[in-house]
């Protein structure tokens, strides 16, 4: 199966839920994104997050990223820019921690795409020893997130995902503000 198709399968399975009353909300918003790809990597992304309420206290949530990030230059290591693209399908439960902090806390799965690029293997000095072309990798991700509304509009995102095969993981943190 083709990561469109997979992405396709995706979208139409959120659609297909049955219909209710709230219509779908779009959120977009920027933030931080930290990894092990396979280095300890930071960098920014770049979100939209859309979310349909379907019972009392449950809500889909589709999440698109698409983000850059470096690894830092540390002896015999990689040192690296990537980018990632990734597509995430969440169910989220709205959970009533107290009377004013009332996060959706979710579970999920999706696709994501990385390029690591100008890839470099760093010797026991910390410096360049080869130089390595760029690869790109695809993989299935599971992946938890936590969304802490901060007002009407604002919210905070937290996702952490890892991805099957290549055991690349993520956490973002993300501020989203909602469209409509």
């Amino acid at each position: 199966m083709t990561k469109n198709t997979v992405k396709l399968c995706l979208l139409m399975a959120v659609l297909a839920n049955p219909a209710s009353c709230s219509a779908w909300q779009l959120a977009g918003g920027g933030g931080l994104l930290a990894g092990l790809a396979p280095e300890t990597a930071f960098g920014w992304q770049f979100t939209g997050q859309w979310t349909r309420e379907t019972y009392a206290g449950w809500r889909w949530l589709v999440d698109l990223d698409v983000g850059q990030y470096g690894t830092q230059a540390a002896p015999n290591a990689w040192l690296m820019r990537g980018r990632e693209q990734s597509l995430l399908v969440l169910w989220e439960r709205r959970v009533p921690f107290g009377y004013a902090f009332r996060p959706w806390i979710g579970i999920g799965g999706g696709v994501s795409h990385y390029r690591f690029d100008e890839r470099q293997l760093l010797n026991g000095g910390g410096y360049a020893i080869a130089s390595y072309p760029a690869i790109t990798r695809d993989d299935g991700d599971l992946a938890a997130s936590m969304t802490v509304p901060l007002g009407h509009s604002w919210s905070l995102a937290i996702t952490a995902e890892t991805g099957f095969p290549t055991r690349t993981s993520t956490v973002s943190m993300t501020v989203l503000w909602r469209l409509f």
